[in-house]
């Protein structure tokens, strides 16, 4: 039996979506590998999965799955274990959490792939083994619900209704889905099976018709949450996290980075081993440079991500951009607020 302190000890991560607002990068590599801080985006949530008891961690993956698997490995880099599991097509969110059924043991924690946040799981957790919950969803309060899934409810946290797109909150209380949610097994034996199905529109709703019980969680501190699916969260998320928004992360510069004595570095930023910034050259604020990246002498670069082995030339300026893996500025160059992909380079046909 799982210890009481930590009563939930398997989770389901949703990694099915192609990451299409974040490409042409996403071309290159999954939304879930996106480096941030120079960590995996999905890293996040397995870390404050394992930080909260949990052992046991499934990906449903839509696609990239070899890629997934190579830079994650087992898991043993974060205590837990780690076993993938690829939807056979598009499944939706409720659909992939099907297509995992035999691996699921007890209550387990869902969430989407792609968020960073700070949650207290273990008191989530919690609250849906207390309650005798079918269903418990983590909530936020937005200060306009118009662009997300409105969730009401009573004075008890039962949700009443789920109410998807609407431009106001008549109760004032303005709680909307958070994309983390507690659910006990019998939950997966709701969702049809081989076909797509969704756990907002079709799992959630059908559930509360059918008068199961479903509460909200609200925490009394509210935490750090971002949605890494587009550009502009992107780098945002990349400047949080760097900001030291997450206690347990911090910007650091590696020992193996070779920096010129006469460049200088605009804390905060994180910079890899390998890391090169050549003389003269200016590096920050909010910036991270990934292994065996080279800034050229003279170089100024701030508030952009710079992936393992890019190169910004001599006397070049990148403000608001992203390198992607191994792309090139050339000398002199100025680049702001896009994505620089490999020279030669071409999207799927």
């Amino acid at each position: 039996m799982q210890a009481v302190d930590h009563p939930v000890s398997q989770a389901v991560l949703l990694v099915g979506g192609f990451g299409t607002r974040l490409r042409p990068l996403t071309y290159l590599r999954p939304k879930a590998l996106m480096p941030v801080v120079n960590r995996p985006l999905i890293g996040y949530e397995i870390e404050l999965l394992a930080r909260h008891g949990v052992t046991d961690i499934i990906l449903a993956v839509g696609y990239s799955a070899d890629a997934l698997r190579a830079e994650l490995g087992d898991g043993s880099a974060w205590g837990v274990s780690l076993t993938f599991r690829e939807d056979p097509q598009p499944l939706g969110t409720a659909g992939a959490i099907r297509n995992v059924a035999d691996l699921l043991d007890d209550a387990f924690f869902c969430m989407n792939g792609d968020l960073i946040f700070d949650l207290d799981l273990t008191t989530l957790a919690r609250m849906h083994v207390e309650t005798g919950a079918t269903v418990t969803n983590s909530l936020r309060q937005v200060p306009d619900v118009s662009q997300f899934g409105l969730i009401e409810c009573d004075d008890t946290g039962r949700i009443r209704a789920f109410r998807e797109k609407v431009p106001v909150d008549e109760t004032g209380r303005n709680t909307v889905n958070f994309g983390v949610y507690v659910m006990s097994r019998e939950v997966v034996e709701r969702i049809p099976p081989g076909q797509p199905f969704s756990n907002e529109y079709d799992l959630f709703p059908n559930l509360l018709r059918e008068g199961r019980l479903l509460y909200g969680y609200l925490p009394d501190r509210p935490g750090y949450w971002t949605d890494v699916g587009r550009y502009e969260t992107y780098l945002q998320a990349n400047r949080d996290v760097l900001a030291g928004i997450l206690p347990h992360v911090t910007g650091r510069i590696s020992e193996e980075a070779e920096i010129a004595t006469s460049a200088t570095i605009v804390a905060p930023v994180d910079i890899a081993p390998g890391a090169v910034v050549g003389d003269g050259a200016k590096v920050g604020p909010y910036v991270s440079l990934g292994r065996d990246a080279q800034i050229g002498a003279g170089a100024l670069v701030s508030d952009s991500i710079i992936c393992d082995g890019a190169t910004v030339g001599f006397g070049s300026t990148v403000d608001g951009s992203v390198l992607a893996w191994s792309a090139t500025v050339d000398e002199g160059a100025t680049v702001t607020g896009t994505a620089v992909m490999p020279k030669g380079w071409l999207p799927p046909a």
